[in-house]
C-alpha cells in the first residue's frame, strides 16, 4: 500500500527533469544509461563503477604495490653493461703502443645478506599494501551505505511529495468551497483569507518537495558516477532486516574491533611501522654483496682483468647520527599508529553502541508506527462513510492522515535497514554487491 502510488508520484518528477537530463545527457553518451526502474541491488552493483572516491582508495594500492616491488628489487640480482671509448698515448714502455683503449663490460650484483634490513622493508612493504587493500574494500562498504541512503532518500522524497500533493489538493477545495460560501455571505472575508494562507502554506511545502524529489536523484545519480542521468523510477526495495535478530551490544563490539576494516587496515599500518623499526636498527649493521665482472677490451695490459668474482662487505664506521635519527623516526611513527589504533577502536565500539540504542528504539518505534497506520486506515474508512452520509466532509483530511502515517512508517523501515547496513560496514560484514570485488580478507 505504501508504495503503490510511487510511479503517478515519480512522473511528476519526470516531466520537471527532463530538460535538465536532456542537457546531461549529451556529456554521457558513452556512459550506459541506468535502468529504469531502477532497484537498489542495481544500484549497489553499479557503486564500484569507477567512482572518484574508489578511484583514489585504488590508486594508493597501487602506489603501495610499486612501492613494495621497489623493495623487493633492491635485494634481487642487478646487471649493467658498461662501454668506455677512448684513444691513449701510451708509455713508451708499454708493450701494445696501439692509441684505442676503449673497453665493454659487464657487471652482475646481488645483495647477499645484510643482517635484517632487507627483510624489515620487505615485510613493511606487504604489511602497508595490506593495509591499503583494506582501505580499499573499506572505501567501497562506504560506498554501499551512502549509496542505499541516497536511494533510500528518494523512496521517502517521493512519499513526502504524495503526502504534500495530497494536503494541497485538500486545502485548495476546502479554500475554493469557503470562496463560494463567502458569496453567499455565509462566511467572513477573514476567514476566506486565514484558509487561503493555510493553502499558500501548504503549496510552498508542495514545491519544496517536488524540488527535493529532484535533488534526491541529482545526488543518487552523482554517487552512480552518473551525473546527467538522475533515475526516474525506482523498485520498492525488499527489506531484509526488519525483523533481524540483534545481539548483544557488547558481542558487536567485539566482532566489531575484530572485523572493521578500517581497523584492520590501521593495523596492517602499525605492523609496516614495527618492520621499518626493525629495518631501522639494522642500517648501522654491514651489509654483504657479490660481485661478478667480465670486461673486454681493445688492446692488452698486464694490469687489465677479463673476469673478477668478489665478495663485499660495506660496514658502516660513522654517520654523524643519521641511524639513530631513523631508528628514533621510526619509533616515534609506532607510537603514533599506536595510538591511532586505540582511539579508532574506542570510536568504532561507540558507534556500535549508538547504533544498537537506535535500532532498539526504532523496533518499538516500529511498532508505534504500525499502531498509527491502523488506526489511520479506520479513520479514513470511518470518515470515508460519514462523508458518503454527507455527515462530515473531512474525507481529505483523513486521507492525508493515511499518507502521513505511511510516511513515517516508511521512514522508519528505511532507518532500520540502513542502521543495520550501517552495523554490517562497522563489523566487516557488508556483502560487497560488485561481482568483481573480491574479500580481503579471502586474499590474506
Amino acid at each position: 500500500m505504501i508504495f503503490g502510488r510511487w510511479f503517478v508520484c515519480s512522473a511528476v518528477f519526470v516531466l520537471v527533469s527532463l530538460e535538465a537530463t536532456a542537457a546531461g545527457r549529451s556529456q554521457d553518451q558513452q556512459v550506459p544509461p541506468l535502468p529504469d526502474p531502477l532497484s537498489l541491488e542495481q544500484a549497489l552493483r553499479l557503486a564500484d563503477s569507477k567512482h572518484p572516491d574508489l578511484l583514489i582508495a585504488e590508486a594508493a594500492v597501487q602506489y603501495a604495490r610499486a612501492k613494495s616491488q621497489l623493495v623487493d628489487s633492491e635485494n634481487g640480482v642487478k646487471a649493467r653493461v658498461f662501454a668506455r671509448a677512448q684513444l691513449i698515448q701510451p708509455n713508451e714502455i708499454a708493450f701494445d703502443q696501439s692509441h684505442n683503449d676503449s673497453r665493454l663490460g659487464l657487471v652482475v650484483s646481488k645483495r647477499l645478506y645484510d643482517f635484517g634490513r632487507s627483510k624489515g622493508k620487505v615485510a613493511a612493504s606487504e604489511a602497508e599494501l595490506q593495509s591499503r587493500e583494506f582501505l580499499l574494500v573499506n572505501a567501497r562498504q562506504a560506498q554501499q551505505v551512502k549509496i542505499s541512503e541516497l536511494f533510500f532518500s528518494v523512496l521517502l522524497a517521493d512519499m513526502q511529495f504524495l503526502r504534500d500533493n495530497e494536503d494541497m489538493s485538500v486545502k485548495f477545495v476546502r479554500m475554493d468551497r469557503l470562496r463560494e460560501r463567502n458569496k453567499l455571505g455565509q462566511v467572513s472575508d477573514l476567514e476566506v483569507m486565514q484558509q487561503e494562507a493555510r493553502y499558500q502554506q501548504i503549496r510552498r511545502q508542495r514545491y519544496q518537495s517536488q524540488n527535493q524529489q529532484r535533488l534526491s536523484r541529482t545526488r543518487l545519480a552523482v554517487a552512480l558516477n552518473r551525473p546527467g542521468q538522475p533515475p526516474s523510477n525506482l523498485v520498492p526495495p525488499d527489506l531484509k532486516h526488519l525483523d533481524r535478530n540483534l545481539l548483544e551490544v557488547e558481542v558487536l563490539q567485539e566482532e566489531a574491533v575484530r572485523g572493521n576494516l578500517a581497523i584492520k587496515a590501521v593495523r596492517a599500518s602499525l605492523e609496516a611501522a614495527r618492520q621499518r623499526r626493525e629495518a631501522a636498527e639494522a642500517e648501522d649493521g654491514p651489509v654483504l654483496t657479490g660481485r661478478a665482472e667480465a670486461t673486454a677490451y681493445a688492446r692488452r695490459s698486464g694490469s687489465y682483468d677479463l673476469w673478477r668474482l668478489a665478495v663485499e662487505i660495506d660496514y658502516p664506521l660513522w654517520d654523524s647520527g643519521t641511524a639513530d635519527s631513523e631508528q628514533a623516526r621510526a619509533q616515534a611513527e609506532v607510537f603514533e599508529y599506536e595510538g591511532e589504533l586505540a582511539n579508532l577502536e574506542q570510536e568504532i565500539r561507540l558507534a556500535v553502541l549508538n547504533l544498537w540504542l537506535e535500532l532498539d528504539t526504532l523496533r518499538i518505534q516500529r511498532e508505534e508506527m504500525r499502531s498509527e497506520v491502523d488506526y489511520s486506515d479506520l479513520f479514513l474508512d470511518k470518515s470515508r462513510a460519514l462523508y458518503e452520509m454527507e455527515v462530515r466532509p473531512n474525507l481529505g483530511d483523513a486521507m492525508t492522515q493515511v499518507t502521513d502515517a505511511q510516511l513515517n512508517a516508511l521512514q522508519t523501515d528505511l532507518r532500520i535497514e540502513l542502521a543495520w547496513t550501517e552495523l554490517d560496514a562497522l563489523t566487516g560484514n557488508l556483502f560487497i554487491a560488485s561481482d568483481s570485488v573480491q574479500s580481503v580478507d579471502e586474499q590474506h
